[in-house]
C-alpha cells in the first residue's frame, strides 16, 4: 500500500499478511506512523485518491474483495468505528437520522426506526425515543463513542474494525466502551479488528495480536504469547516503556530514537537504527518470519542465530 505525494512514493504498508478469524478480536498495536491504520482503511477501500494498492490481495468470505462493489460491503459486511466520534457524526444531523441512513441504504428487511431504536438503548443511550430525536452536539464524547458503534453495528456486519476507539476518552468510560464491544461481539460472534498504540487496551481486549512497525508485521501472535513469551526488539521495547500493574516500580525505558522515513524506507529490518542489537545483516537484508509456533511469529535475524531479545 502506497501513498504518491509531491516528495515521492510512500511505502505505507508493504508485505502485511494476517488473517482475522469468525467471532475473534484481533489487536494491533504500534507507534503512529506504523501503518496500522492505513492497512485496515484499505480494507474497506478508503486509503484516499493518492493510495494505491501495488500488489496482493485481500479475501473476504473467500472473494477478494477488490473485485467486489464495496458501496455493498460497507457499513453491511464490514463496519468501521473511525478514531474521532466528535467529528465523525454530521452536526448538522439528528442522530436517528445517521443511524437510519445506512439501513436505508442497505435496503434492511423490518422496520427500520425501531431497529435504530433497539441499537441506541442496546448501547447504553436512554430513553431512546426521545434521544433519538437529538444532534450530536446535545452528547458526551462517551455516548458519542457508543453512538458511533450502534451506527458500526446497525446492520449486524461479519467484521467490525475499530480504530481507536477509546481515544480522548477518560479511563472509565474507555473501560465501558471497551466491554459494550466485547459484549456485543459475543452475542454477534462478528469478528473485530482493534488498532490501538495502548497495549493495556489490547491486553484486556484482543484475542491475538499483531505488532506493526514502519508499515510491516515485527511480531504477531496470541495474547499470551506477545505479553508473556515476547520476541521481537520492537515488542520488548514498547512493554518496557508502558507501566506494568504487576511490576509497579519497575522503571519506564523510552524506545530512543524516531520511526523511520518511509518516503525512504530501511533497506533491511525498518526497526535497525533505533534497536539496541542490530547486527550488521540488519541493515541490509530484511528478515523472514520465523515461527516459534504455530500461532507465534516473528521477523528478527536474531531467530537465524537461536536468540531471542
Amino acid at each position: 500500500m502506497s501513498f504518491y505525494t509531491s516528495n515521492g512514493e510512500v511505502k505505507a504498508v508493504n508485505g502485511v499478511s494476517f488473517n482475522v478469524r469468525r467471532g475473534e478480536i484481533l489487536g494491533i498495536v504500534g507507534e503512529s506512523g506504523s501503518g496500522k491504520s492505513t492497512a485496515m482503511l484499505s480494507i474497506i477501500g478508503l486509503q484516499g485518491a493518492n493510495g494505491k494498492i501495488k500488489s496482493g490481495e485481500i479475501i473476504f468470505d473467500g472473494q477478494d474483495i477488490n473485485t467486489l462493489n464495496m458501496n455493498e460491503i460497507r457499513g453491511k459486511k464490514i463496519s468501521m468505528i473511525f478514531q474521532d466520534p466528535m467529528t465523525s457524526l454530521n452536526p448538522v444531523l439528528t442522530i436517528g437520522y445517521q443511524l437510519e441512513e445506512s439501513l436505508k441504504r442497505h435496503k434492511w428487511q423490518g422496520n427500520i426506526r425501531e431497529r435504530s431504536l433497539e441499537m441506541l438503548e442496546r448501547v447504553g443511550i436512554v430513553p431512546a425515543v426521545e434521544r433519538i430525536k437529538q444532534y450530536p452536539h446535545e452528547f458526551s464524547g462517551g455516548q458519542r463513542q457508543r453512538i458511533m458503534i450502534a451506527m458500526a453495528m446497525i446492520c449486524k456486519p461479519d467484521l467490525l474494525i475499530a480504530d481507536e476507539p477509546t481515544t480522548a476518552l477518560d479511563v472509565t468510560v474507555q473501560a465501558q466502551i471497551l466491554k459494550l464491544m466485547k459484549d456485543l461481539q459475543r452475542e454477534t460472534k462478528m469478528s473485530i479488528i482493534l488498532i490501538t498504540h495502548d497495549l493495556g487496551v489490547i491486553a484486556g481486549t484482543a484475542d491475538r495480536i499483531l505488532v506493526m512497525y514502519g508499515g510491516k508485521i515485527m511480531e504477531k501472535g496470541t495474547r499470551r504469547e506477545i505479553f508473556y513469551s515476547t520476541a521481537h526488539p520492537y515488542t520488548k521495547g514498547l512493554l518496557k516503556s508502558v507501566p506494568n500493574p504487576e511490576k509497579p516500580k519497575e522503571r519506564l525505558i523510552p524506545i530512543e530514537g524516531q520511526p523511520p522515513d518511509l518516503l525512504n524506507p530501511p533497506k533491511g529490518c525498518p526497526y535497525v537504527e533505533r534497536c539496541p542489537q542490530a547486527m550488521k545483516v540488519c541493515l541490509e537484508h530484511e528478515p523472514e518470519p520465523c515461527e516459534i509456533s504455530e500461532s507465534h511469529f516473528y521477523s528478527c535475524w536474531l531467530s537465524e542465530l537461536g536468540v531471542r531479545s
